[in-house]
């Protein structure tokens, strides 16, 4: 009977360990909540753009992806590019339920021409689940 007993204790304290090292493991550490949390690119980390043109692009934001895209044919050759790029994948997320195929094709053009060091890598690699 204490044989039994003494197994049983043993067998409720190892299951106690085994939960508890499982909670411990669940708890990410301090490098997995940087690559898990979102992008801290902002406009403001980017090069900016002349006023007429910042203003002319927040009336584009409000009005939509076809206003975005228009606002890029006629004024992306005077933007610099990582702010070009982030223009282009906000238009690209706009665009994802409306228009699949042209948002995926979009994030392909940024995706090749950003390189590794680009301060938007972070932000192509979570949007890679999106539209790959």
């Amino acid at each position: 009977m204490k044989f039994v007993l003494l197994f049983l204790l043993v067998a409720t304290v190892g299951f106690g360990v085994y939960r508890i090292s499982l909670i411990y493991r669940s708890i990410p550490t301090d490098e997995q909540a940087r690559e898990n949390a979102t992008p801290m690119v902002v406009d403001e980390s980017l090069p900016s753009l002349s006023p007429p043109l910042e203003a002319s692009l927040a009336i584009a934001t409000q009005a939509g992806p076809q206003a975005i895209r228009q606002w890029l044919n006629q004024n992306g050759a005077w933007v610099p590019e990582p702010r070009l790029s982030a223009i282009q994948l906000d238009y690209a997320q706009m665009l994802v339920r409306s228009n699949p195929a042209e948002a995926r094709r979009v994030y392909a053009a940024v995706k090749a021409r950003t390189p590794a060091n680009s301060p938007l890598a972070l932000r192509l690699k979570q949007l890679s689940r999106t539209f790959e």
